[in-house]
């Protein structure tokens, strides 16, 4: 059996992008366990490709279930038209 001695581990990048004041709080929070932001990324990462994780629907925060009721009894109410989120869109995306 031969072992490569020189073998090169090929590393990924992954990147996401956050508004720097979530940023700043990840940092600041995670700092406080003694991890960087890489780290926990890196530590995630693994968990998920070992399928340890639980994924968190926010379809079942009592938000969301409250406003599926509201909905459903008709209890909403227009706070505009699709011309309007699309501006508020376009304004988001040039921040």
């Amino acid at each position: 059996m031969r072992i490569m001695a020189n073998a090169t581990i090929r590393n990924k990048t992954v990147s996401a992008r956050v508004t720097d004041e979530i940023s700043e709080r990840a940092k600041s929070n995670l700092a406080k366990q003694g991890l960087t932001i890489s780290e926990y990324i890196r530590l995630s990462l693994i968990k998920a490709a070992n399928n340890d994780v639980r994924l968190v629907s926010f379809l079942d925060t009592p938000e969301a279930i409250k406003a599926k009721k509201e909905s459903e009894n008709g209890e909403t109410k227009d706070i505009g038209n699709l011309d309007d989120f699309n501006t508020w869109i376009d304004n988001i995306n040039e921040n």
